[in-house]
């Protein structure tokens, strides 16, 4: 148990070590980590003072007892390490600087624990606050501390020429500024740094490169506008101001955008403004504005978008995955899954096969504020409505044919009592006829019109379920032939005006063709009918907390397992890759919604397979999907999305699913579906992943995948639900 408590402590700090040097940049990154300790260590004092004060920071943090995912993440060290930094680069390294750098490191996590605490009520970000009063207060101490010595020149030998010999490069001057302001963040302003910072940076986010040099650029240009020395942006921190405004806006706490990207560029003036007179209230102190101004900046922005009243053109990152692109491509995940998540699942009010007579903004009666609505009639083979001689009510094929709820909820009116018409004839009188009003809820109501008189099922009050008999369809009201009315709306009377809402999931018949329609308007002429479920796929994908899958592919075995997160949302688990897939079952379609994690595992296989699975079962029918998270292409494709992704979408990547065979319709035991997902730029296909699912009476067979040249099957060990 030692053993096991001294590994885990281990990975802690190794970790904690790692992420403090990459939060500084806003990213999460081990191997990022170690290319900006290599940088800080050019100046080997600055170095080793930096990891000393981080190591100190998460050993305090740690026997404390503090948040163990904030040490490993870095967010209790990052301030820590560029406090110790500075020491290193302003205080010689003697007896009495060993003695203080831990007491240092104290004091940072306190003020970071008081930040944290003071920014967490609104949600904010505490940046970089500890770092400067932390640093703020040695500068102001230490001149009574007589055994520490200032660093008077470094006296490494051949250091400053090694160091020269990058500044003096024949590179443009914006160039060479621009490195140099990213080498003083770790508290040397030269090239060699700033290079090391700015290549790590670009492999680990194009979004962050892209808009560290467009927030220089523009600070470059602005300063040249306003009479003030770019020099200035050599300075210890004053270039970076811009650097970190430019990421922190543009892309970390901001979904990157056009938008956002317009924003910090406005933004830059305000960043000059506050440094500048900052710094002269700071000047009687003799203490240097550093960050502040950057950090001034985003945090007045950031409190400036709660207070909107719409979210509009710029949207804050709810989930922080450390990466612009990251967040940027769940962002687009999330909005698309968004258009489904929104609406409560309202069903058709019907068995079997109907027709939509008229349609939102129909030409007869669906107008104005009562547009948007459906008329539903039964049709024959021969696209008739009714049998020889059609002239009762009792010759059409929708009269006394059930009436169902479309959705969970209470009756809240029921008009009835109203005679049906004859054939031709109509009540505008009683204009909608015998009708029921249904609430399911958050203020949502449908609405059933032209019913049989006496036919209703229920009275006010009673609660029923979606597809429940509630009525039969009748000829009442402003109807001249036998027809359903369906209507939703915001309020319990009958004859208010129509919400345009979709509907939740039905089936469109276009000769022996069939479509699924997900959260739509059907149009008029439609054949369409409620979806039916399959046995087998709706116990096959009947995932819940508990569920476990065992497969076994490439000679290595998956072990997955169903969860539901602090958000309560399912997804799936893989222990042996620590891969998360994220799902959604409503009954009707089975879908995934996100995936993190390797992209080499069967997970994201499956992920791609079966991203959206209709549970039903007709001949010839395709589910098709465009989804926001790509392939995993080549570097060079990755790269190009990644610099273009904020502004359009280069690569993009759609699903295709069709049923290709079962043994029955009725008692399926066997069944075989075909999936494709394909990553492409246009017409052009980058990549194609084709997935081939068999399923039989336990479930899951196998999966058997097709990428490029190579076949590979998973073979599905087992299914078993706690």
């Amino acid at each position: 148990m030692r053993s096991l408590n001294s590994r885990i402590n281990l990975a802690l700090h190794f970790d904690g070590f790692l992420y403090s040097y990459s939060q500084i940049f806003f990213a999460r990154s081990k191997w990022y980590g170690v290319l900006l300790i290599l940088a800080s260590c050019i100046n080997p004092y600055i170095g080793i003072s930096g990891l000393l004060a981080v190591l100190f920071t998460n050993i305090i943090a740690n026997i404390s007892s503090l948040n163990s995912i904030f040490i490993r993440e870095g967010l209790y060290g990052f301030s820590a390490a560029m406090v110790g930094m500075g020491m290193g680069a302003f205080f010689e390294m003697n007896s009495f600087f060993f003695v203080l750098l831990p007491i240092v490191a104290l004091l940072t996590l306190l003020l970071t624990l008081g930040f944290q605490g003071l920014f967490n009520k609104y949600h904010l970000p505490y940046l970089s606050f500890p770092f400067l009063f932390a640093f703020w207060i040695i500068l102001l101490s230490t001149k009574y501390f007589t055994q520490l010595h200032p660093m008077i020149s470094n006296n490494i030998i051949g250091y400053k020429d090694f160091i020269n010999g990058f500044n003096n490069l024949a590179l443009p001057e914006i160039i060479i500024t621009f490195l140099r302001s990213l080498g003083s963040v770790f508290f040397q302003s030269n090239v060699l740094v700033g290079l090391i910072i700015a290549v790590g940076l670009f492999f680990y986010s194009r979004i962050s490169f892209t808009l560290a040099i467009i927030g220089f650029g523009c600070a470059y240009v602005f300063y040249s506008i306003a009479g003030i020395n770019t020099r200035d942006l050599n300075e210890l921190f004053v270039g970076s101001n811009y650097i970190f405004m430019a990421i922190a806006i543009g892309g970390f706490f901001v979904i990157p955008s056009t938008f956002s990207y317009v924003i910090i560029v406005l933004l830059v003036p305000m960043v000059a403004l506050l440094h500048y007179g900052m710094g002269d209230i700071l000047l009687p102190f003799h203490l240097p504005a550093y960050t502040i101004a950057f950090t001034i900046t985003t945090l007045l922005f950031l409190y400036l978008l709660k207070w909107r009243f719409a979210v509009n053109y710029l949207h804050p990152v709810v989930v922080q995955y450390s990466s612009p692109e990251k967040n940027l491509y769940h962002f687009l995940a999330s909005s698309k899954n968004y258009q489904y998540s929104k609406y409560y699942p309202i069903s058709l009010p019907f068995w079997s096969e109907w027709m939509v007579s008229q349609a939102h903004d129909g030409k007869i009666t669906h107008l104005g504020d009562w547009s948007k609505a459906f008329d539903f009639i039964v049709l024959d083979d021969e696209l008739k409505s009714y049998q020889h001689p059609g002239v009762s009510v009792d010759d059409f094929y929708c009269y006394n044919k059930p009436v169902l709820a479309p959705g969970d909820g209470y009756v809240a009116t029921i008009a009835d009592n109203i005679e049906d018409n004859i054939i031709t004839d109509v009540n505008t009188k009683e204009n909608w006829g015998n009708s029921i009003v249904i609430n399911h809820g958050l203020g949502l109501y449908s609405q059933l019109s032209h019913l049989k008189k006496e036919s209703f099922k229920v009275k006010v009050g009673d609660y029923v379920k979606r597809g429940d008999l509630i009525a039969t369809c009748g000829n009442s009201g402003r109807s001249p032939e036998p027809h359903l009315h369906f209507q939703m709306q915001l309020t319990p009377q009958v004859g208010e005006k129509t919400y345009n809402y979709p509907i939740g999931s039905y089936i469109i018949r276009k000769e022996k063709n069939y479509e699924l329609k997900t959260f739509d308007i059907p149009k008029e002429g439609e054949l369409i009918c409620n979806p039916e479920i399959n046995v087998l796929l709706k116990n096959t994908f009947n995932l819940i907390p508990g569920s476990k899958l065992n497969w076994e592919w490439q000679g290595k075995k998956e072990s997955w397992e169903v969860f539901t997160d602090s958000w309560n949302q399912l997804y799936i688990y893989c222990k042996e890759n620590k891969t998360c897939a994220w799902f959604v079952n409503d009954g009707v379609v089975f879908r995934f919604t996100d995936f993190e994690g390797d992209k080499k595992s069967f997970l994201y296989h499956f992920y791609l397979g079966c991203y959206k699975v209709f549970l039903g079962y007709y001949m010839n029918l395709s589910v098709e999907e465009n989804y926001a998270l790509t392939f995993k292409n080549n570097l060079v494709v990755e790269y190009i999305q990644d610099l273009t992704a904020p502004f359009f979408q280069a690569v993009k990547a759609d699903y295709q699913l069709k049923y290709m065979d079962a043994d029955s319709l009725n008692y399926t035991t066997k069944m075989e579906l075909e999936s494709t997902s394909r990553s492409k730029v246009g017409a052009m296909v980058l990549k194609e992943i084709q997935c081939r699912i068999s399923l039989d009476s336990n479930g899951f067979k196998e999966i058997i995948i097709k990428e490029g040249n190579k076949t590979t099957t998973a073979k599905a060990i087992w299914l078993k639900e706690l």
